[in-house]
């Protein structure tokens, strides 16, 4: 998917830019973005069906002519359609976080609000993003209709919540369905110190729930290089945690036909203890470099956390 962006900086230019978006990226980002607390194996099978249910508006011919699909008229539920809305515009704030302003990682507002303990009360931002040299908070819409909406609302709630930012953003993906669009605004900016410590506190969670996909026995993984550096790659289709459940049956065919592996950097116990800092470098995805592998059946994010597919 190619998303047209019209991004405003703080002092508000106006510039017109374009970032390429594969399936898995989207997949990614959707499955992740906004999670109160960190992922791991016993919510795997809930993301899959999250993005199972959802798999009839992300139909691949639809998805690389720069929209999404309308469900078939027998399946069409105005509140599902605006639910996923909902999914699709968070995840692609979440992925334009990272191509935009560079950010490291990304989080649900409200967890981050717990860390720091905030009652969770009043209006706030959805996501808090922390980059090495900035944290933000981002507003993010996903909206159906070819407008969106009132941008100056949108800037007012991407400045509200409790925590100390740097700068907030407010971005809106509209006309999802014909022609993805969107407005990714950067309200101000305020310099404040940064807060190392709410990104250890946020990232150790977020890094203990995925190193369980290693550390439990459940799963196989090894070790692959991807670009010079080194990652755990763990099979998710071939595991003894699917088979003690009952929704196995349902996702094996799935699961074999795709055969999905989760990429987690080779550090991840030590980020699981530590945390990260802002001098942690962002991963670079080259996905213009030559590989032996189809770009659109890889993907990892600036978190070094990603996903790849093998199809049959």
């Amino acid at each position: 998917m190619n998303i047209q962006v019209e991004y405003r900086d703080a002092r508000g230019r106006i510039e017109m830019q374009s970032h390429q978006m594969t399936r898995l990226a989207f997949v990614k980002h959707m499955a992740i973005a906004g999670q109160r607390y960190a992922p791991n194996p016993q919510k795997l099978f809930r993301t899959l069906g999250v993005l199972l249910h959802y798999s009839n508006y992300m139909q691949r011919y639809d998805f690389y002519n720069n929209r999404f699909s309308e469900p078939p008229i027998q399946l069409s539920d105005p509140t599902e359609k605006g639910q996923f809305s909902n999914l699709a515009g968070k995840a692609i704030a979440d992925f334009l976080s990272k191509k935009i302003d560079n950010s490291l990682y990304t989080v649900n507002y409200e967890a981050a609000m717990r860390i720091q303990g905030f009652p969770i009360i009043n209006q706030r931002p959805d996501l808090i993003a922390y980059s090495p040299t900035h944290i933000f908070a981002i507003e993010a819409k996903g909206r159906h209709q070819n407008n969106p909406g009132n941008m100056s609302v949108h800037k007012s709630q991407a400045q509200t919540g409790p925590i100390s930012v740097d700068f907030s953003v407010a971005c809106v993906s509209y006309n999802l369905f014909n022609q993805v669009a969107c407005k990714y605004y950067d309200p101000y900016n305020d310099n404040k110190e940064y807060d190392n410590l709410s990104l250890q506190s946020l990232t150790r969670n977020y890094y203990k729930g995925l190193a369980e996909f290693i550390n439990n026995n459940l799963f196989d993984y090894h070790e692959v290089k991807y670009y010079g550096e080194s990652f755990y790659e763990v099979e998710l289709f071939r595991n003894k945690f699917q088979k003690e459940t009952f929704l196995y049956p349902f996702f094996c065919k799935s699961l074999e036909y795709y055969r999905p592996r989760l990429i987690l950097p080779v550090k991840i116990n030590q980020y699981a203890k530590q945390g990260i800092t802002n001098e942690t470098k962002p991963f670079t995805f080259e996905s213009n470099k030559s590989d032996d592998i189809n770009k659109q059946d890889l993907y990892i994010d600036n978190d070094r956390v990603g996903i790849r597919i093998d199809k049959r």
